[in-house]
């Protein structure tokens, strides 16, 4: 697989697992306002770590496993906080919260569909935004458009892409 290629199914794998990795983050804080903040940080560690993405059998295990160490380092910043759960709490919990992710499969073939449906223009600014580096910013910058304007894009395509992938999966289910 190209560079090219390879990266575009990064950012599809990254894009269809985000409700996934949240549920998972949110298992192992129970605070949703700290789940936020460490998935923003493991979707950063993902990204540096695309040249790994190649080997990676099982993108939702590999991930997992890079929000746990995430949660783990946050919590080693934030020690002091008495709601801060011990390690074999977190490890039970981590191990509990795999089963409460859906089949991301199925997931990832919605999310292929849907964003090949998509207009080539909002197509490439989702692969941009999610892109090693790619910022609402300078996307903006380069565009010549405002970050509210392109954030307000963005959130349009990515509500777009949300229904589209509810109802491949609904058709699925019942067809």
């Amino acid at each position: 697989m190209d560079r090219q290629a390879l990266y575009e199914q990064f950012v599809q794998d990254l894009i269809a697992n985000q409700d996934r990795l949240y549920t998972f983050i949110l298992a192992l804080l129970a605070d949703s306002d700290r789940a936020e903040e460490v998935l923003q940080e493991t979707n950063v560690v993902l990204c540096r770590k695309l040249d790994e993405y190649a080997e990676v059998e099982n993108f939702v295990a590999w991930a997992y496993r890079v929000a746990r160490f995430q949660v783990m380092a946050y919590r080693k910043r934030r020690f002091r906080d008495r709601h801060v759960f011990d390690d074999e709490l977190v490890d039970m919990l981590a191990y509990d919260a795999l089963d409460l992710t859906p089949d991301v499969d199925d997931r990832r073939r919605a999310l292929q569909k849907c964003l090949s449906s998509l207009h080539e223009r909002q197509r490439n600014l989702v692969l941009r935004r999610y892109a090693p580096g790619g910022s609402v910013k300078q996307i903006a910058a380069e565009s010549g458009r405002s970050v509210g304007v392109v954030s307000q894009t963005l959130y349009r395509i990515r509500a777009i892409l949300a229904n589209c992938i509810d109802r491949a999966l609904a058709e699925g289910l019942s067809g």
